[in-house]
């Protein structure tokens, strides 16, 4: 009896064994790159304003004139074009609308609708340099992403222009505007007209003819169809040769856009590929298989 108090007792004051778990390699490895991480990171030199300065492992690109890079000139100089032409056909779209001069108002009755799409596209491309602009100077990659896009919308609106003024001249003008005449234009379109290109009637005064002061069933003027053609045939001429001269233009502006945007400073593309924990100390899985490869 004493000999099992003896046991229990010793049962009691011993310890409970100590049961060590092992720790899996892949945790450890991960305690291991962050500590070397945050080593190494504190060991690099980090300006307050930009954290890749000084990295030796950062190759940065050379900076051009007056601190600017040159893909960050190239986007000033091809959106300054785009704000040029935009510009000019705004300028000139407006002063159609305006009538500020003499034949303004056969293109706002003729051609109404190749006007309103140039007005759609001067207007827009005149924007989409704004948004060019903004993000050039501030170095905003978002706006020059949105200003990248609208190019494309741009690029739409002038082929249409482009295409309208093409296909208006070559399917027959003579037959679309004698359609038009005897059978879109109002009485006051037609009088408007007439009063403009000096004639009555449009193969004589007697050919759905508008009679005002200056024209009536025994006048001496004659039809508008010839000075019609001849202005239509000019305007539209004029119209896709310089809709699609300004083409190239443009898809260069496009080109610029695309391939300069992410260049606007010094920081995209140089900075080094963020740690890969699972990787241990390599960067990526070449290295990770060229040393498993000497390993063997």
């Amino acid at each position: 009896m004493i000999v099992a108090d003896d046991e229990k007792v010793n049962r009691i004051n011993t310890p409970p064994p100590v049961i060590h778990h092992r720790q899996p390699i892949r945790s450890s490895l991960r305690l291991s790159n962050t500590k070397h991480s945050v080593q190494s990171d504190v060991s690099k030199p980090i300006a307050p304003h930009l954290r890749s300065c000084g990295r030796s492992d950062i190759v940065r690109q050379r900076v051009g004139f007056l601190g600017w890079t040159i893909a960050r000139w190239i986007l000033l100089l091809t959106n300054t074009m785009l704000l040029v032409y935009g510009c000019i056909f705004l300028v000139a779209t407006c002063a159609t609308y305006g009538l500020a001069y003499e034949r303004a108002i056969i293109i706002v009755i003729a051609n109404k609708e190749i006007l309103a799409v140039s007005f759609t596209a001067s207007l827009f491309c005149f924007l989409t340099s704004i948004v060019g602009y903004i993000g050039i100077v501030n170095k905003n990659r978002r706006y020059l992403g949105y200003y990248a896009l609208f190019l494309w919308v741009c690029f739409a609106l002038i082929i249409t222009v482009g295409y309208l003024g093409f296909k208006h001249r070559t399917w027959n003008l003579k037959a679309q505007l004698g359609v038009r005449w005897r059978h879109d234009y109002t009485p006051k379109q037609r009088e408007l007209l007439q009063d403009n290109l000096h004639c009555c009637g449009f193969e004589n005064p007697s050919d759905h003819a508008a009679y005002f002061l200056r024209c009536w069933a025994q006048s001496l003027l004659p039809g508008c169809q010839h000075k019609f053609y001849l202005f239509e045939n000019a305007f539209l001429l004029n119209t896709y040769t310089i809709a699609f001269a300004i083409l190239p233009i443009h898809v260069a502006v496009i080109l610029a856009s695309i391939l300069c945007s992410n260049h606007v400073d010094v920081v995209f593309g140089t900075r080094s590929r963020p740690p890969i924990p699972y990787l241990g100390e390599f960067k990526d899985w070449r290295e990770w298989e060229q040393a498993m490869h000497k390993q063997k």
